[in-house]
């Protein structure tokens, strides 16, 4: 029986940043060839998806996306340098108050704050003062079995995402680091649950694999495009997600309102 959704939902996020020194040249132009073909991709499908940008304003596909309005939503992406208990809380309040401010000046509606390589720890409350409802944390982070598609309310109306599963995957066997099968079992399970799924993907990691790790991403964002057909999956943006479950929310608000995949 499903709690809550009527059909399974599923979110992608899309890291737009690599983690750890900055990419070269040469990696940043394959890195932004890599970001326009999964727009491409999402187009043919006619999927939305949420990027995430350490600066969405001097973010060029930030630009693009807004510029297409095919229903993408534009994120922060934040890591350890300045999200985390070693970063500090100035650090953390500073920063997003920058890179939130100069994206609303261009008219990206920004409210989701995504997280590569790190934890927010205890600064939520400056989350949400600077406009962020939602959190998507960071892949290998919040991520047990029984959370995997499960939401969770943080504190004042302030939602949490752990990722369900990762592309491109980390097989040491298959070209690419595999991963279809994994992720397209996951999406299923959670459509039978009527539960919620997180797919994130990074794209520095995807161009850096290569093709075989792209056509992974081709094959599972077709499965969702068919269980979409079919009636039994909805692809919304994390915003978007979020205020679906808020709408459902009970009164005790550190509850998740899904229950985990059998």
């Amino acid at each position: 029986m499903c709690a809550r959704l009527s059909r399974g939902v599923l979110t992608i996020s899309i890291d737009l940043e690599a983690e750890g020194e900055p990419l070269g040249l040469g990696e940043q132009r394959s890195l932004d060839e890599m970001a326009r073909r999964l727009a491409n991709l999402l187009a043919r499908h006619s999927l939305a998806a949420t990027w995430g940008a350490a600066d969405p304003a001097g973010s060029a596909i930030g630009e693009r996306l807004v510029s297409l309005d095919a229903g993408h939503e534009i994120a922060v992406l934040g890591d350890a340098t300045w999200i985390g208990r070693e970063a500090g809380r100035t650090s953390f309040g500073r920063e997003l108050a920058r890179r939130t401010a100069r994206s609303r000046g261009t008219g990206m509606r920004v409210s989701t704050l995504m997280l590569k390589g790190t934890k927010l720890d205890e600064h939520y409350d400056l989350a949400i003062k600077h406009g962020i409802t939602v959190v998507r944390q960071a892949v290998g982070f919040d991520a047990s079995h029984a959370s995997r598609l499960q939401p969770q309310t943080v504190r004042f109306g302030l939602w949490s995402f752990p990722v369900s599963v990762a592309l491109p995957g980390t097989s040491r066997c298959l070209p690419g680091g595999g991963g279809k099968r994994t992720a397209r079992a996951t999406i299923d399970r959670a459509i039978a649950a009527c539960g919620l799924i997180q797919l994130a993907i990074d794209a520095p990691r995807l161009a850096a694999r290569g093709h075989a790790a792209e056509r992974v991403v081709e094959r599972v964002l077709e499965h969702v495009a068919r269980r979409r057909r079919q009636g039994t999956l909805e692809v919304v943006t994390l915003s978007e997600a979020a205020g679906k479950l808020r709408a459902g929310h009970p009164s005790r608000p550190s509850r998740s309102i899904l229950r985990p995949a059998a």
